[in-house]
């Protein structure tokens, strides 16, 4: 039985799988492992391997940067409405 400290040390994997919103399923295909492994990292029976923590750390880039072309293009959107409603 894995050790609180363990638990505690996974719940990184539940909420970045929960952040990206997505299945065990979906989180275990997008970083290429199975589910039964990811399930065994959110219950803190496993860690996950060096280049499994590089793969959520690609994931996390992902969403950060799909964040960020987002906010921009919303902001975008704002003032080139913005601009071309002044009057010259």
């Amino acid at each position: 039985m894995p050790s609180s400290e363990q638990r505690e040390k996974n719940l990184p994997v539940a909420a970045l799988r929960r952040r990206l919103n997505m299945t065990q399923e979906e989180f275990a295909h997008a970083i290429g492992v199975t589910v039964s492994t990811v399930n065994r990292w959110e219950n803190g029976h496993i860690t996950p391997s060096r280049l499994a923590r590089r793969a959520m750390e690609n994931l996390l880039n992902q969403l950060a940067e799909r964040e960020i072309h987002s906010s921009d293009s919303d902001s975008g959107n704002n003032s080139a409405s913005n601009g071309s409603n002044a009057a010259p």
